[in-house]
């Protein structure tokens, strides 16, 4: 037997393990075949539970609100005691009066909800001032009023009671004068109206020499004092204040005026801007020879008691450093009230911060 050839059994063996091993291959093959193409033409079924869930997930992201956040605080502005006290259904501002929104021109459909009046072009989109004024330097509130009332206004009652001592009670005042009052000044500002400071008194009273008029028979001239119930002779604070113009869909006919709501915080924020304006006024006219046209945007806190910290300057434009320094001292040196007791309790006995914008 030729040692080279199988035997024809062992050939055929090895034939039918080929046959068999390519046969379950082509088996397997047609299985994976048959499966996969089983799922991909399964027909679409009811999404499971997970993708129910996952579904509603993305829908409320893209339709549902986010919660409210904390409401902005209300922005704070002037009021006109020529506006009548009334009380807005949904004011969006806060001050130191009531008011409710009107304009003095005719509304514009479609405009924003602000009133429509005639002024000077607006420097930016929040210049909106409805109050109209010319700087007028004096006291801010009766106590400041009392104080700075001339002498011989405060004596009128002693004069009248005992008219004797009317010369020498006028000699004092001569002596005494307002101390306190700023000379007359007058300087034209770029941006601003003419400041007049009142100028000091120069009452001398009667001479030594002087007939006496103030007998005691019945036809005697009683003196010329006012009577003590009478006004004081010096006009109060009033800052300089321009109506701005704009365009707005209030409907409401009178004088131009915004939905304000009288608050605490209003009324104290009122009487810090009175405080630095008469400050920073009168700085202005003592250094008027280094002022250049431009403005100072500055964000300070004020203190419950008053006090003023944290000053810094976030804006500026063609201001020269004396203007900087002026303008620095008038906010710490403006002589801020303390906190009333019921806004130190919405505050949380915390400090109040504020932004103020001077132009020049």
């Amino acid at each position: 037997m030729n040692a080279g050839v199988l035997p024809s059994w062992r050939r055929d063996d090895s034939r039918l393990r080929g046959y068999a091993l390519a046969f379950s291959l082509i088996v397997n093959l047609l299985a994976w075949c048959f499966i996969g193409f089983s799922i991909g033409t399964q027909p679409s079924a009811a999404p499971s539970v997970p993708q129910v869930e996952e579904a509603a997930d993305e829908s409320a992201v893209l339709w549902i609100e986010p919660a409210p956040a904390e409401a902005p605080p209300k922005r704070f502005v002037r009021t006109s005691a020529e506006v009548p006290e009334a009380a807005a259904t949904d004011p969006r501002f806060i001050g130191e009066r009531a008011t409710r929104a009107a304009s003095s021109r005719a509304p514009v459909v479609g405009a924003p909800p602000l009133p429509s009046q005639s002024g000077v072009q607006p420097r930016d989109t929040s210049d909106i001032e409805t109050t109209e004024s010319q700087y007028r330097d004096g006291p801010l509130d009766d106590q400041e009023q009392a104080a700075n009332t001339p002498l011989d206004e405060r004596l009128g009652d002693a004069r009248a009671a005992d008219p004797s001592s009317a010369p020498a009670t006028d000699a004092r005042a001569a002596d005494h004068g307002t101390a306190g009052a700023p000379p007359k000044q007058t300087s034209s500002l770029p941006g601003s109206e003419t400041i007049d400071v009142p100028a000091a008194r120069n009452d001398t009273g009667p001479t030594a020499d002087a007939p006496d008029t103030t007998t005691t028979g019945e036809s005697a001239t009683p003196p010329a004092t006012p009577p003590a119930s009478s006004p004081a002779t010096t006009p109060a604070f009033r800052g300089n204040q321009r109506r701005t113009a704009l365009v707005g869909s209030i409907s409401r006919g009178g004088q131009s005026a915004l939905d304000v709501e009288d608050t605490a915080l209003g009324r104290y924020q009122a009487a810090i801007g009175r405080a630095v304006e008469r400050e920073w006024q009168r700085n202005c006219a003592r250094h008027r020879d280094f002022i250049t046209p431009g403005f100072l945007t500055v964000r300070f806190f004020v203190g419950t008691d008053g006090r003023v910290r944290s000053v810094q300057f976030v804006g500026d434009m063609e201001t020269g450093e004396v203007q900087k320094g002026f303008t620095l001292h008038s906010i710490r040196n403006a002589g801020i009230p303390p906190m009333p007791a019921a806004l130190r309790r919405e505050q949380g006995n915390e400090p109040l911060e504020l932004v103020f914008r001077f132009y020049f």
